[in-house]
């Protein structure tokens, strides 16, 4: 069905393509969805509980009374709140290029994912400026700088900060670092000692993956962000830059379950209630003779945490779920 000037249409079919760039995203270094995953809600703005560390950590007395009943576990859920913001960008389906173009490769799909890039680099350079941030969290120095290859002691830095957070009841199963402080870690004194140890293979070939530094530093995940942005100004060269800089790195505890479990943060997702984690849609704009193609999305990336009546926060949960370490200098 064409659409007209008037009518956005439905793109399912556009819709699972982004969804598979976004699946593939990971790979390409974007890992903010990994840090703050998705939690899909049905109001576009609405309350969440937020379980206060009392409430998890209360010694209760469980016996049963002689002939009575059982202790009641009755303490207090606290309030968070969200409110999602609609994003996305616009591209035009120019009827001429379509007709030069589309005999050479789809058209419409290359769109729809060019599209879908652009809301993902928008979406990790948010979550990045949140994690990677010493005002949200208290930067910690490195007892050595990490690219200090021959005396850089990671797991130590690293088991400092699982202790720091297992002290707020918070146990540690994610490192998040860039693409630099991971070759910077590869090239480590102490880390090739220890992993050719483990790994006979790795010493043979020389090469420290990821998954080796997951065991040396006895975290279930370890995220390299890759991703990378255009600094230069709209008609100038580009010029690459990090996304997630180099002078941090963070030990906190990622979300795997529902909205009460604390963690690092959560991505909420409303899409005014559709399934999708993008919508698609199409519309005609006669004025420039083309069909225009739309990615979008509610979203807001935020920190867990709980507030009373005066909008005074209570419970900071995403603040205790992280440990900021400054890998770029020393102690």
């Amino acid at each position: 069905m064409k659409p007209t000037s008037d009518t956005a249409l439905q793109r399912p079919d556009l819709g699972q393509a982004v969804f598979e760039t976004m699946q593939a995203a990971p790979a390409m270094g974007f890992i903010g969805l990994s840090v703050m995953p998705i939690f899909p809600v049905s109001e576009y703005s609405a309350e969440y509980p937020v379980i206060p560390k009392e409430a998890l950590f209360n010694l209760l007395e469980t016996a049963r009374n002689a002939k009575g009943g059982y202790n009641r576990g009755e303490e207090e859920f606290e309030s968070g709140f969200y409110k999602t913001v609609e994003k996305g960008l616009e591209r035009k389906k120019d009827d001429r290029f379509v007709k030069i173009y589309g005999s050479m490769f789809n058209y419409e799909v290359v769109i729809s994912n060019i599209l879908m890039m652009n809301i993902l680099r928008s979406q990790e350079y948010r979550v990045a400026a949140k994690i990677f941030n010493a005002t949200n969290f208290t930067a910690h120095n490195a007892t050595t700088a990490w690219s200090t290859a021959a005396s850089a002691d990671p797991r130590s830095d690293v088991e400092t900060g699982k202790e720091t957070l297992r002290a707020s009841g918070i146990v540690a199963d994610t490192l998040v670092l860039n693409y630099t402080a991971f070759q910077d870690l590869k090239l480590c004194d102490d880390i090739q000692e220890k992993v050719y140890q483990i790994f006979p293979e790795a010493a043979k070939t020389g090469n420290i993956s990821v998954e080796h530094l997951r065991t040396y530093f006895d975290v279930p995940k370890l995220y390299v962000a890759g991703s990378m942005y255009n600094t230069a100004r709209r008609g100038q060269d580009a010029s690459l830059s990090d996304i997630w800089g180099s002078q941090y790195c963070m030990l906190c505890k990622t979300a795997d379950g529902d909205i009460t479990e604390p963690c690092i943060g959560r991505t909420f997702k409303w899409n005014e209630g559709a399934t999708e984690d993008v919508i698609v849609e199409e519309y005609r704009d006669e004025t420039v003779r083309a069909d225009v193609l739309r990615v979008r999305h509610d979203v807001v990336e935020a920190f867990l945490a709980s507030y009373d009546e005066d909008g005074t926060i209570k419970s900071e949960i995403s603040a205790a779920c992280g440990y900021l370490i400054d890998a770029t200098a020393a102690s």
